[in-house]
């Protein structure tokens, strides 16, 4: 284990400062381990993916945000060797990184990896694409799609809330059906979120029963079409964790979320770990312990 090592890092995140992290962690990396590390600097969309999973070492790190992450994660699942993963949070909300244990200061994760170990690691596929956190359909999930680069380095987490505030207020709720396989549930909504860790939109007790290898999608629905029913729904989940008269709460190994009615034709997106997914109707599976994670050790 970490001894023939490949870093991927994107530039942009980090405060634009991830190549310098990448320099410290080959660092650590060469003191800790005597490791063999190759430092690959991200150009475009695709290219961790790509690299991860052609690589032929026994592990594959990246440094950047939800994006790379999910991006490097579905590399190592493509690669037949399957080498294990790790990363340095480098986002504004870095959900899978809080669920993992890693610090959100990139100097003291870096450190972490001087005593980590494997542990599984689920994964999620929807229609034709692969997740390692959080889906997300509803108003407050394009908005967060569409927030500016420039704001979230600016503003972090809070770009997410000025964005979300407006489009909270302006959008018409989603008529959905959602099906576990076993049954099914109309309902109007404004935001349903599926979530494979305890962590979701940097709350880290939102579905505190999650756990990164518990093979299970968490699904969170708010219940009813105008905003005062979303933030009713949150008042419920923050009170009680259970399903209520304005939140729906299920967990399963597969959903299917489509229209409700078959006639309608909008196109709307889902969120995949803070990007663009597909467009409803949605399959989504759990792909139980699909790879390994390197998890700091807390001594």
């Amino acid at each position: 284990m970490l001894k023939k090592v490949l870093v991927i890092a994107n530039p942009g995140s980090g405060k634009n400062k991830a190549v310098e992290y990448a320099g410290k962690l080959t660092q650590v990396l060469l003191e800790e381990y005597q490791a063999e590390v190759t430092v690959r600097v991200t150009e475009k969309v695709g290219d961790a993916t790509e690299w991860a999973a052609q690589f032929e070492g026994d592990s594959v790190l990246c440094l950047g945000g939800d994006g790379t992450v999910n991006e490097t994660a579905h590399g190592v699942l493509k690669n037949p060797r399957q080498p294990n993963f790790g990363f340095i949070p480098l986002g504004t909300v870095n959900d899978l990184g809080r669920a993992i244990g890693y610090d959100l200061n990139p100097e003291s994760a870096i450190e972490q990896f001087r005593n980590v170990h494997p542990q599984p690691l689920d994964m999620a596929q929807v229609n034709d694409v692969y997740f390692i956190n959080t889906l997300a359909v509803g108003s407050i999930a394009t908005s967060v799609m569409e927030t500016d680069s420039d704001d979230k380095n600016t503003l972090g987490f809070f770009a997410y809330v000025k964005d979300a505030v407006s489009s909270f207020f302006e959008s018409d709720a989603l008529k959905l059906t959602i099906d576990d396989g076993e049954n099914e549930y109309p309902i109007d909504t404004n935001l349903v979120v599926c979530a494979l860790t305890n962590s979701v939109g940097g709350f880290e007790q939102l579905v505190p029963e999650a756990t990164i290898d518990d093979g299970k999608i968490h699904l969170l629905a708010a219940k009813g079409s105008a905003p005062q029913d979303l933030v009713k729904a949150a008042i419920d989940g923050g009170l009680k964790l259970q399903d209520s008269e304005h939140l729906l709460i299920l967990e399963s190994e597969q959903f299917n979320i489509r229209y409700t009615d078959k006639d309608d034709d909008h196109e709307v997106y889902c969120n995949i770990d803070g990007d663009k997914g597909p467009a409803v109707p949605l399959s989504i599976k759990c792909l139980p312990q699909a790879i390994k994670v390197l998890q700091p050790v807390v001594e």
